[in-house]
Parts: structure tokens; C-alpha cells; sequence
């Protein structure tokens, strides 16, 4: 088991939403967090501003759940 550095981990994450997660092991779920953001994006430009608020707690769970990948990669 190889350890998964969380300052990389992290600082992915902060730029792009869910690919922390992938980073630290769990590419399906870091996958689905990312692509989930970019709908959202789009979405957010051209309706609704309520898309972009979403998309701001999703980024906050995506910070957690990077941290959380991180600590079951290491065995923490």
C-alpha cells in the first residue's frame, strides 16, 4: 500500500472538484463528483443562480471526501 501525499490530495482538489478524490484511489467516485461540478457550471451560467450555490457545498464535500480517501489509502 502506497501513501497518498494529502497536501497533493488536497490542493487538486481545491482546483478541481472531485479529482482529489480519484487521486487518493477512489477514481469512480472522484469521477462523478467532477463531472456532477461541470453540469452544474453550465447550468449555472445560463439559468439559475441556485446551481452555483449547490455547486459551492459540493466543492465543501469534495474537500471532506478527499481528506476521508486519503485516510482509508494510508490505512489511517
Amino acid at each position: 500500500m502506497s501513501n497518498v501525499d494529502l497536501k497533493i490530495a488536497m490542493v487538486i482538489s481545491i482546483l478541481f472538484t472531485g479529482l482529489g478524490v480519484a487521486y487518493a484511489g477512489n477514481v469512480k467516485k472522484g469521477l462523478i463528483l467532477f463531472g456532477t461540478v461541470v453540469v452544474l457550471n453550465v447550468l449555472g451560467m445560463w439559468t439559475f443562480n441556485i446551481f452555483n450555490k449547490i455547486t459551492v457545498l459540493i466543492w465543501i464535500y469534495g474537500l471532506y471526501a478527499t481528506y476521508q480517501e486519503v485516510q482509508l489509502a494510508n490505512g489511517e
